[in-house]
């Protein structure tokens, strides 16, 4: 059923990047448990609305749209993160750098990880 792979593919990228951000974040210097907790919500905020947004653009659109709406939702969570960390954690990091770095990371290392298991 449609609906039921698109609720597993959500939850699966929202653990994927809520582990990768975290351990990005642990190994950046991010190891309390606030701020770990912190990551988290961020990403509980930004994950399913941005991977709802590019189902939905993929669905009711086109397909060939994902990739161009990828980039900007990108840059919105960035922000938005950036915004969160730069309000709550006050990270040592600049909070927009820290949110691209965390974003970048779960970018490129979810989508190898879903690269392999799907091949």
């Amino acid at each position: 059923m449609i609906a039921d792979r698109i609720v597993s593919g959500l939850v699966t990228a929202l653990v994927l990047t809520a582990v990768i951000e975290a351990a990005c974040g642990f190994i950046i210097g991010i190891r309390s448990r606030r701020g770990q907790l912190i990551i988290l919500l961020a990403n509980l905020i930004t994950n399913p609305l941005f991977n709802c947004i590019l189902i939905l653009v993929s669905f009711y659109i086109s397909p060939s749209l994902y990739y161009y709406c990828l980039v900007p939702l990108e840059i919105i969570v960035i922000l938005a993160e950036g915004a969160i960390y730069r309000s709550i954690l006050r990270p040592r990091m600049q909070p927009f750098l820290l949110s691209a770095v965390l974003n970048s990371c779960s970018l490129f290392i979810g989508t190898g990880i879903l690269y392999i298991l799907h091949h």
